[in-house]
This record gives structure tokens, sequence and C-alpha cells, in this order.
């Protein structure tokens, strides 16, 4: 079997137990590019985009939405503004859990899953730093408050001295 022209990483190694061989075989169907599952776009077209999240399918030669659906044409100020993009599908696993099934998606779609889990993310870091301030230095309503930061803050740079 010729592995001319593919990669190995997306191949599995088939160990054949007769002569100790490895031999590698596709884990994607042979048919055509590989869809991102969630819009449908070619993996390694380019594609135009635009701001609003539309973009050409050439295939069937029509404007799809952000989901994989025909939307209108867009009109010559829209059109102004468009940027061409490749596009790159891969295997993702969208909750960090390794017993989850892996999904074929491309960048712009896996960005778009994973904001919501990453705000929450960044919001409970937040949250946690403020409540350390709260645990060392008291309420943020209380006055005088940074001015009592700035003092540890102080004393923290004058200790820091050579050993």
């Amino acid at each position: 079997m010729s592995t001319r022209g593919r990669r190995k990483s997306s191949h599995r190694p088939q160990l054949d137990p007769s002569d100790g061989s490895v031999r590698y075989t596709a884990t994607t169907p042979a048919g055509g590019p590989e869809r991102c599952r969630d819009c449908g776009r070619k993996h390694g077209t380019i594609v135009r985009c635009l701001p609003d999240g539309r973009w050409f399918d050439a295939d069937d030669q029509t404007w799809r939405d952000r989901r994989g659906r025909r939307a209108a044409w867009p009109n010559v100020v829209e059109y102004a503004e468009v940027r061409d993009l490749a596009v790159t599908v891969r295997q993702v696993r969208l909750s960090g859990d390794a017993s989850t099934r892996l999904s074929k998606l491309c960048r712009r779609c896996q960005m778009s899953r994973e904001a919501v889990r990453n705000a929450i993310r960044s919001r409970i870091r937040a949250l946690s730093r403020r409540a350390l301030g709260d645990l060392f230095l008291g309420g943020y309503h209380e006055p005088n408050q940074i001015e009592r930061f700035k003092v540890l803050s102080r004393r923290a740079r004058k200790t820091d001295g050579p050993l």
C-alpha cells in the first residue's frame, strides 16, 4: 500500500503478528476530503468569508451561513470586507474528557463551541483571584483598601533583597 502524499499521523498502525511488520491503514474513508461536521467546509480549501460568518461554497456556487445552510448573497458593500481563509478540519475532543468521542471540526466551529467553556473558566479564575484578595486583605468595599495594599506591596519589595 502506497503512503505517498499522506501523513502517517492520520493512519492507524496495524500489527501483523505473523511477520512482525507494521502496516498503516487510513482511519478516514478514501472517498473525498474531510468536511467539518457543523458547517460542512472541506478540509484543505480556501474559503471566502464575510465578517458576519457567511462563506462561499465553491462546489454549489452558493453562500452559506455559520451552520452551513444557504444564505443570501452579499451586496457590494458587504463583499468589500471578504477574507480568504484556509480551512483545516481535524478531530477534536470538545469536553477535554478522554472518554468522549472525537468530532471532525474546522477551527472556527471548534472555537465557537469552546467559547462558552472558556468564558466560564475565565470567570472562575477572576472570582478566585478576587476571593484570595478578600481572604488576605479584607473586602474591597472597605475604606483605605488601596493604601493598605500599597503598603503591603512596598514591604514585600524591601524584603526581597539578595540573600
